[in-house]
């Protein structure tokens, strides 16, 4: 008759809630992102940043935005302008995709922030037709959103664009949370015990 296998140790209580409790902080921090940056986008002109998202917006979303325009200007002058809003929204959304093929909680993280980057987006294409943001440079002639709508002769679709990216860009922040408190909750809980097999009779 094969051995009983011994029961497996009870788990510590403190040590399966500590690690939601930590992965909990990074999903209030995106919440609260979402938040500032969904209130404070939505009028026009936009109000001061909050300082979360303000802090977001001028450490890691400008710089990604100016370092696409780098990255694309080898590809033509429209590629280029493309560039900025494009890698600001396509870093986190590779990260994010990366980080799902390794079944990684922090990929929730990355597709929260994809959502912000794109909400950010709301003020620069909704001032496309009056370019009076202030730009780096405070050359009104490189404001990429204008040169692109004007280009593509759309310059009229400039609100329904950004409201796009506004709705849009929640929509997605909102997965992200959601689905990082779900997996967080769902790794918390103990494993299920696997059902007991009884050993066959000799024939």
């Amino acid at each position: 008759m094969p051995a009983t296998p011994l029961p497996a140790p009870p788990t510590d209580p403190i040590e399966r809630w500590v690690p939601l409790a930590l992965r909990a902080v990074p999903l209030a921090l995106c919440a609260l992102m979402l938040i500032q940056a969904a209130d404070s986008t939505w009028s026009y002109p936009p109000g001061r940043f909050p300082f979360l998202f303000g802090q977001w917006y001028v450490w890691i979303i400008t710089p990604l935005h100016e370092a696409g325009h780098l990255l694309f200007m080898p590809f033509g002058r429209i590629l280029m302008i493309i560039g900025g809003s494009f890698w600001q929204i396509a870093i986190p959304a590779i990260l994010a995709a990366v980080a799902f093929r390794q079944r990684s909680y922090w990929s929730w993280i990355y597709v929260a922030l994809t959502g912000v980057h794109l909400i950010a987006l709301n003020p620069y294409i909704y001032d496309a037709p009056y370019r009076s943001l202030p730009l780096l440079g405070g050359r009104k002639e490189g404001h990429d959103w204008h040169n692109l709508l004007v280009h593509w002769q759309a310059l009229d679709a400039a609100e329904d664009l950004a409201m796009m990216a506004y709705v849009v860009g929640i929509l997605i922040s909102v997965v992200g949370i959601a689905g990082g408190i779900v997996w967080s909750v769902l790794k918390t809980l103990p494993p299920r015990k696997p059902p007991m097999l009884l050993p066959r009779r000799p024939r």
